[in-house]
């Protein structure tokens, strides 16, 4: 099915941080191996796109981003309600989406970069794939 961000996923992915289940993300490191990191910033940025505040300018996924290693992948997992939704895509910086991304970010995750230092993360969805609101295995793939 074409990749479009519906309401289920997109209460999943804006609800994780509310629910003490923040999102986790993936990407390559500079050393060549997978890293993982909880992102409570993590949000439906369009109809295919998440975004994320990138709090340390001087990060690894800033830096993987800049090495031109942009591939990611995320999982939004809760027990209750059950909810397993796994994502991939490109992550890009983008300057110009600061002021938007920082606006929709939890204020618990403000407090962490109260200077602003960090930057918006945009990631470009390739594909969504896990449960449906209703029990039932999707999966979306961009054309």
């Amino acid at each position: 099915m074409p990749l479009e961000i519906n309401e289920h996923i997109t209460q999943a992915v804006n609800g994780a941080y509310g629910a003490g289940k923040p999102i986790v993300l993936s990407y390559v490191n500079s050393d060549g191996y997978p890293s993982l990191s909880t992102r409570g910033s993590a949000h439906v940025h369009g109809s295919q796109q998440l975004a994320i505040w990138g709090r340390n300018p001087e990060g690894g996924l800033q830096k993987a981003i800049a090495a031109g290693n942009n591939k990611v992948g995320l999982i939004a997992f809760n027990m209750d309600p059950f909810t397993l939704l796994f994502f991939t895509g490109r992550a890009r910086l983008d300057a110009g989406q600061n002021d938007t991304v920082w606006e929709k970010i939890p204020d618990g995750e403000k407090g962490q970069d109260p200077e602003r230092k960090g930057a918006a993360v945009i990631i470009d969805l390739d594909s969504i794939k896990g449960l449906g609101g209703d029990g039932s295995f999707f999966m979306m793939a961009r054309d």
